[in-house]
């Protein structure tokens, strides 16, 4: 009796802070989504069109959280410190990537003054959302018919979401693939925090962000 109770204190616990990093994720979209051209001024008229979709993607592929399997959850401080470590790692290589010319070399340095807008609206928009809806929902929900059919389907669902951004460029989208292939491994091995960090470190340094050049 004793141990159940112990058993489901925890999973109630992961459950709420579940809830807060939802809450809190909704907030600030949301919070952007009304004051972000007042905030920034560098914030696009388009990326208010993204966030509506965005959040209400996000709003209706969680309405499967009930039925995702439960193993691959990881408590909200273990995904913040794998959100740091594996921006900070996945930037430094970067750099060294570029220094070495073997990557990134039509990259340029964003002007200073874009900068706060972009990291605001690639992490709490775009990488937040993106992940939450392909890895922390539709990855876990395959998860249950083996780790490799998840992969896949996963990473599929990825590369077809940016048929657009690519302009239906095969090689583009079939790179996207790959990239949700290694995401999706990043969950199932760490947590979904390092998937957001590592996704937000690359989208940062292909734009600019934290390009040093």
């Amino acid at each position: 009796m004793t141990e159940y109770l112990v058993v489901n204190k925890k999973i109630n616990l992961r459950k709420l802070q579940n809830i807060t990093f939802l809450l809190l994720y909704s907030l600030f979209a949301f919070y952007f989504l009304v004051n972000g051209p007042g905030v920034f001024d560098e914030w696009s008229t388009s990326w208010t069109t993204t966030t509506i979709v965005y959040l209400v993607g996000v709003a209706l592929f969680l309405g499967l959280q009930e039925n995702l399997p439960g193993e691959l959850e990881a408590p909200i401080d273990k995904s913040i410190v794998g959100f740091s470590l594996a921006f900070l790692s996945a930037t430094f290589v970067f750099i060294v990537l570029y220094d070495l010319g073997w990557l990134f070399q039509d990259v340029t340095s964003m002007p200073l003054v874009k900068i706060p807008a972009y990291l605001v609206y690639q992490l709490v928009i775009v990488v937040a959302s993106e992940e939450i809806i392909f890895r922390g929902v539709i990855f876990r929900y395959f998860f249950q018919f083996g780790l490799w059919p998840s992969i896949i389907v996963s990473s599929t669902f990825f590369a077809l979401f940016h048929y657009a951004a690519y302009s239906g460029n095969l090689m583009s989208m079939g790179f996207a693939f790959l990239m949700g292939v290694l995401l999706s491994y990043c969950v199932y091995r760490w947590n979904i925090g390092v998937a957001i960090g590592l996704h937000y470190a690359w989208n940062a340094y292909v734009l600019g962000i934290t390009a040093l050049v």
